[in-house]
C-alpha cells in the first residue's frame, strides 16, 4: 500500500477546491447529497448505525429500502443509514470526508475509483480480513472482481456490474439478407460494410466516441492489452501487435465509410441513430432496453455477443464496487452489511430494477429479467480497465491516440507508441 501521507495530499487538494469556491458568489443552497437522510433519534443502547453512501436511481433507491429492511430484520441491533448522492458529487464528498476524518462506513463507488482511494490508504483491505472473502471472490465474475485489486490486495467487492454487447437492428439485417449477427471480427467488418449505404446516409456500425470505453469491447476481443499484468509497463501492450491490429481495423472501417463519423463529435448519437434506422449496429449496455422502450418502442433490435477474435469473445466491465472505509468506527457491522449486499437474496432483489448482479451462479436464473442472460454470458470473459489511480490519465492518452489515428495524423503504430510512452510516464510517477 502507498504511504498514508498521501492522505495529506487529498487534504490540500480539497482545501484548495474549497478556498477556490469561496471566491465565487455563494449559492443560496448547496447540498452535496441528493437524498440526505432525515434526522433520526439517537440509537438505542447497543445499537449500531452504519452509514452507506451510493448514487442509485429512484427505482434502485426504492428497492434498496427493501433490501435494508430485510438486512435489519436479520441483524437486530444494526441500522443502515443510506445517503444518495448525484454521481458527479459523490467523489468530492468522499474526498472531503477522508480529509476531515469523518467518513461513511460503506460506499458503493464507481469501479474506477477503488484503486485511487485504496492508494491513499482510505479503504479497508478485505482479503485476509473479511470473513468469507475467499468464498465471495470465487462466486463473482472475475472481470468485476479485478476492479477491486490494488497493490496485490482487494479493497472492495463488485456490488453490481454491467458490460457491453452487440446491439443490432434486426430489420436492417433482414433487408440486407444477413441471417445472423456477426460471430467473428471478420464477419463484423464484412457486415458493417454491407449494411452501409452512403447514398442513403446509413451506416453499418456506429461508435459512441473515442474514449476507451467505446472501442474497448472490440479491442479486448482482438486480444488488445493496455499494460502488463503487474501494471508496470505499457510497452509491448498498448502498442503491441494485437492492440495495433484492433485500432487498424477500426481505422479501416472509418476510412471505408462503413463506420459513422459521429465518434469524432457531431452527427447523431448512437441510440438515436439506431432508433431511427441510421445505424445498423452499435455496441452498448443493458440500459438500452429502457431507452428503446421509452424512445423507440417500434424498433426491432436484438443483442448478441461481441464478435470473437482469435481467442474468443470479450468485452469491458462497468459497474460499482462496495467498500468499507478504513476510517469506519463500525467495521464489524459494516462487514455484515457488505456481505449481505453480495448475497443472492440482495442481488436478485436489486436485479428487479435493472441492476445486473455479479454472482456468476445467477447466470440464466429465472429470477432475473430475461435480457440479462446475454450480458451475464458476456461477463464471463469481460475484462476490467486498468485498476490504477492513474487510469483517467491513461484513458486520455488512448483517447488522444485514437483521434490521431482517425484523423490520419499518425499511423496506428505511431499513435500507440506515443500512448505507450505517455502511460509509462504515468506509471513511473
Amino acid at each position: 500500500m502507498k504511504p498514508r501521507s498521501l492522505i495529506v495530499v487529498s487534504v490540500l487538494i480539497v482545501m484548495s477546491l474549497l478556498l477556490g469556491a469561496c471566491a465565487k458568489a455563494a449559492p443560496t443552497e448547496a447540498p452535496v447529497a441528493t437524498d440526505a437522510p432525515a434526522a433520526t433519534e439517537a440509537p438505542a443502547a447497543g445499537e449500531v448505525t452504519i452509514k452507506y453512501w451510493h448514487t442509485m436511481s429512484d427505482p434502485e433507491t426504492a428497492k434498496l429500502d427493501e433490501v435494508i429492511a430485510a438486512f435489519e430484520a436479520a441483524n437486530p441491533g444494526i441500522k443502515v443509514e443510506a445517503t444518495r448522492y448525484a454521481w458527479a458529487d459523490l467523489k468530492t464528498a468522499l474526498l472531503t470526508a477522508v480529509a476531515g476524518g469523518d467518513v461513511p462506513d460503506t460506499v458503493r463507488m464507481d469501479i474506477a475509483w477503488v484503486s485511487e482511494f485504496a492508494s491513499q490508504g482510505a479503504l479497508m483491505q478485505l482479503d485476509g480480513a473479511l470473513e468469507g472473502f475467499d468464498e465471495i471472490a470465487a462466486a463473482v465474475f472475475p472481470g468485476p472482481l479485478a476492479t477491486n485489486k490494488w497493490d496485490g490486495h482487494y479493497y472492495g467487492l463488485p456490488q453490481n456490474t454491467n458490460t457491453q454487447v452487440l446491439v443490432y437492428n434486426t430489420a436492417a439485417f433482414e433487408a440486407a439478407g444477413i441471417a445472423n449477427p456477426p460471430a467473428t471480427i471478420e464477419e463484423f467488418v464484412t457486415d458493417a460494410c454491407e449494411l452501409t449505404d452512403t447514398a442513403a446516409g446509413t451506416y453499418g456500425y456506429a461508435q459512441g466516441g473515442t474514449y476507451f470505453w467505446a472501442p474497448a469491447p472490440l479491442f479486448y476481443a482482438m486480444g488488445g492489452k493496455i499494460v502488463d499484468d503487474g501494471i508496470s509497463t505499457a510497452t509491448g501492450y498498448i502498442n503491441g501487435a494485437d492492440s495495433v491490429a484492433a485500432f487498424t481495423m477500426l481505422k479501416d472501417l472509418y476510412d471505408r465509410g462503413c463506420m459513422s463519423p459521429n465518434l469524432l463529435g457531431g452527427g447523431i448519437a448512437t441510440d438515436a441513430g439506431q432508433g431511427t434506422g441510421i445505424y445498423a449496429m452499435i455496441i452498448d449496455g443493458p440500459w438500452m432496453v429502457d431507452i428503446y422502450k421509452a424512445n423507440y418502442p417500434e424498433l426491432k433490435y436484438a443483442f448478441a455477443p461481441i464478435p470473437a477474435g482469435a481467442n474468443g469473445t470479450s468485452s469491458v466491465v462497468g459497474g460499482e464496487d462496495v467498500v468499507i472505509m478504513d476510517g469506519s468506527q463500525n467495521k464489524e457491522a459494516a462487514a455484515k452489511w457488505l456481505t449481505y449486499l453480495m448475497s443472492e437474496e440482495a442481488q436478485v432483489a436489486m436485479a428487479q430494477v435493472g441492476v445486473v448482479p455479479t454472482l456468476s451462479s445467477l447466470t440464466g436464473s429465472a429470477d432475473l429479467p430475461e435480457y440479462f442472460g446475454i450480458f451475464m454470458e458476456q461477463l464471463a470473459t469481460a475484462q476490467a480497465r486498468v485498476p490504477s489511480p492513474k487510469w483517467s490519465d491513461m484513458d486520455t492518452a488512448i483517447n488522444n491516440a485514437y483521434q490521431r489515428i482517425l484523423n490520419g495524423d499518425q499511423t496506428p503504430q505511431e499513435a500507440l507508441d506515443q500512448a505507450a510512452e505517455e502511460i509509462n510516464a504515468l506509471l513511473a510517477q
